[in-house]
């Protein structure tokens, strides 16, 4: 869909930016897109087990800032 394409773009910018950054996770250096996976239809996160609770949630906040949720929960 040509109209998710820009907001898509920008969230893998994003996602680029948090990967350049290694995190310590259960004693081993990892990158950040070692924790998870994007899937785009509907966005959203698949997370690994070993994902940190706070990794998790800076990347709900990324999401939601390019597919914010309606009341229901619900991309728009």
């Amino acid at each position: 869909m040509d109209f998710l394409k820009q907001p898509i773009d920008q969230l893998r910018e994003d996602l680029d930016i948090l990967n350049r950054d290694w995190m310590d996770i259960e004693g081993s250096n990892l990158s950040a897109n070692q924790c998870y996976h994007l899937e785009t239809n509907p966005p959203h996160f698949l997370f690994n087990l070993n994902c940190p609770e706070t990794l998790q949630q800076k990347l709900k906040s990324i999401l939601d800032k390019y597919f914010p949720k309606n009341e229901n929960g619900i991309s728009e």
